[in-house]
């Protein structure tokens, strides 16, 4: 089953979007430490990963947080984890991860989109249900493929396979 076209135009535009969001975060970790602090834990990115500081007792997180001005820079985090220390959890997360992800997504639905508009312009005689090219066939004609009889005025994306005018008349 295909996605609907607004779905895929969804993720197609939202997934690039997304994607240069995290690239943009990813490299800007880098160099500054952006974060949110509250009572029970602190989230920030820093070294090209996200990391999040929980203390599930209440503790204050003020002592147990990353000061840039005494600690060295940390050394870039590839891999996802988790660690359980005696006043808290830290589970760090690498911003290429859900940044492949997204693009992941978003490059598969531009991919779609392309070749859903390559074969509603291309004046191909597709089968409706396996979309096997019937160009030279008759159009009354089983599908060689999966025997399907043609639906009128649903066999093709065009009718007769010739290339459309847009609706245009000469």
């Amino acid at each position: 089953m295909r996605p609907h076209p607004r779905i895929r135009k969804t993720i197609k535009w939202g997934g690039a979007a997304v994607t240069l969001l995290l690239v943009v975060v990813w490299v800007r970790s880098e160099y500054v430490i952006d974060g949110y602090s509250w009572r029970h834990g602190d989230i920030h990115t820093e070294a090209g990963a996200l990391h999040l500081l929980y203390c599930p007792k209440g503790w204050s997180v003020s002592g147990l947080r990353h000061d840039p001005v005494y600690d060295p820079p940390a050394p870039p985090d590839w891999g996802w984890r988790s660690e359980a220390r005696v006043l808290s959890q830290l589970w760090v997360l690498p911003l290429w991860m859900p940044a492949t992800l997204a693009f992941g997504a978003a490059s598969t639905a531009w991919r779609l989109d392309t070749l859903a508009r390559r074969r509603a312009c291309g004046g191909l005689t597709l089968c409706p249900k396996c979309n096997y090219d019937r160009a030279g066939i008759a159009a009354d004609a089983k599908c060689p493929e999966c025997g399907a009889l043609p639906v009128a005025g649903k066999t093709s994306s065009h009718g007769s396979g010739a290339p459309s005018t847009g609706g245009k008349t000469s």
